[in-house]
């Protein structure tokens, strides 16, 4: 058997390293495919979840929002809701960049909002519980001829404003801690179950609370 000559080495070194740069290319571009394609999943799914948190603030903000008249904080709604709206549509045929500033946005404006709302929701809140505090003491000095309640029905009035209240002192904990999208959620609870309070005991609801009672009594 012959054996290459010195020339037919260098060649086959050539050659090798040519075969190996090709590899090494390749290489390189499948990992940065395979990058790009994780990193484009992550972002997806990082909008996905941003997205879902502010929705579910918009969604608070606007079920406080139409249980009361209040001009001031009806623009604001207003504006989240626009928003809201570029947001949805940017998410249905936007850019990738249409998204990101849309949300981005919608993320800078709803901080401030959620503080006012907490804020007016508290004080709401607080109302309607001294409300219904004073007209059970008065419920309780009338006759059983005017308001008829059984004593399961007292048990169940009573049951609901203590809920109220407390719904209401953790919404006040959670809003001193910077929460304001939990302290709604709560002052909404204390809100119904006030107003549930007053619908047991056969009261009528407070003028400014009857839209609030027709969206959260069922």
């Amino acid at each position: 058997m012959d054996l290459p000559t010195p020339a037919e080495i260098i060649s086959l070194r050539v050659k090798g390293r040519g075969v190996w740069k090709w590899l090494v290319v390749f290489s390189v571009l499948a990992a940065t495919i395979l990058a790009g394609r994780i990193y484009s999943s992550q972002s997806t799914q990082g909008f996905r979840e941003r997205k879902k948190s502010v929705d579910s603030k918009v969604r608070i903000l606007r079920e406080i929002g139409n249980s009361f008249e209040s001009s001031e904080l009806k623009k604001d709604l207003q504006k989240i809701e626009n928003y809201s709206a570029d947001l949805n549509s940017a998410s249905k045929a936007g850019s990738i960049q249409e998204k990101t500033d849309s949300l981005a946005l919608l993320e800078r404006a709803l901080p401030e909002s959620m503080k006012r709302w907490s804020e007016f929701a508290e004080t709401s809140s607080d109302k309607l519980l001294q409300h219904v505090a004073k007209e059970s003491r008065f419920l309780k000095m009338e006759s059983e001829d005017r308001h008829p309640l059984t004593a399961k029905e007292e048990e169940k009035a009573n049951d609901y404003f203590r809920m109220a209240r407390e719904e209401w002192l953790s919404g006040n904990k959670f809003r001193r801690d910077g929460n304001h999208l939990y302290a709604l959620v709560l002052y909404k609870r204390s809100l119904k179950y006030s107003l549930s309070s007053l619908k047991v005991s056969k009261l009528p609801y407070p003028e400014e609370y009857r839209k609030a009672a027709d969206r959260l009594i069922k």
